[in-house]
């Protein structure tokens, strides 16, 4: 019965791997949607630990036997798997203390409005009525989600959020130079969950105004990828728009 353990956890450990691949590249490239991407890794991370369990109690078997070839072969399945296994279980851990918001904004009194993402959305998604409940668990949570002020052109900084979302990789969804709207829909980097962006420009006190919201399509809680995603946003738009360009000196 002890020779057919390594065969089992050889292959054991290739369909773990083809799992956790496939939950992720599947949704990469469209075979599948992001939810069902994340319900495939969920379980890989189930079987992982499985595997850990069955693999230390053959690597306890293999060291009474002092079979030094098959008890190596099993300690690296059991190293593998659990390390697997661990970093997805930390990185859950790490934000499952977040709270449940699905809807960041710099400006929770008078949100930005979407405009033509609702018509790209469909019927099961999130509702993109802001939800003013979350605007204290959001000053708790992401206080640093603050709008941006800057001495800038309009038109410079109107110019400078495409080209930074063009950047990024984000899908313009809609365009209002005057009134100073731009709509666009970014993915999440793991799973490719998409969000969806509206940032808003207008002159405020002779100074231009920069709010930003970011809304989860799916889900009652965005593991923060919304708040990270405005604030950084923001950071890289003030410096591509504050940045001195280095003049060379000649001698």
């Amino acid at each position: 019965m002890s020779r057919y353990i390594s065969p089992f956890l050889y292959f054991s450990m290739i369909v773990v791997g083809c799992i956790a691949f496939f939950s992720i590249a599947g949704v990469r490239v469209g075979m599948i949607e992001p939810i069902t991407g994340f319900s495939f890794l969920r379980k890989s991370v189930f079987a992982a630990l499985i595997l850990s369990c069955i693999a230390a109690l053959s690597a306890l078997l293999f060291r009474r036997r002092s079979d030094g070839s098959k008890l190596r072969f099993c300690s690296m399945v059991l190293v593998v798997s659990l390390a697997y296994s661990t970093v997805w279980i930390a990185f859950y851990l790490q934000k499952l203390g977040l709270p449940k918001i699905s809807d960041v904004t710099t400006d929770t009194e008078v949100p930005p409005t979407y405009i033509n993402v609702p018509f790209i959305r469909k019927s099961s998604d999130n509702d993109l009525t802001y939800n003013a409940e979350w605007a204290e668990l959001q000053q708790a949570f992401y206080p640093n989600v603050e709008p941006l002020f800057l001495s800038k052109p309009k038109t410079r900084v109107y110019a400078a959020v495409l080209a930074l979302m063009d950047a990024n990789g984000w899908q313009i969804v809609s365009e209002f130079p005057e009134a100073g709207i731009v709509e666009a829909t970014a993915r999440t980097p793991i799973f490719g969950f998409r969000d969806d962006v509206v940032v808003r420009i207008i002159e405020e006190d002779n100074h231009i105004r920069v709010d930003m919201r970011s809304c989860s399509r799916m889900g009652d809680q965005d593991f923060g990828e919304n708040a990270e995603r405005i604030t950084t946003f923001l950071k890289d738009l003030k410096n591509k728009l504050t940045v001195r360009k280095k003049v060379a000196l000649r001698y």
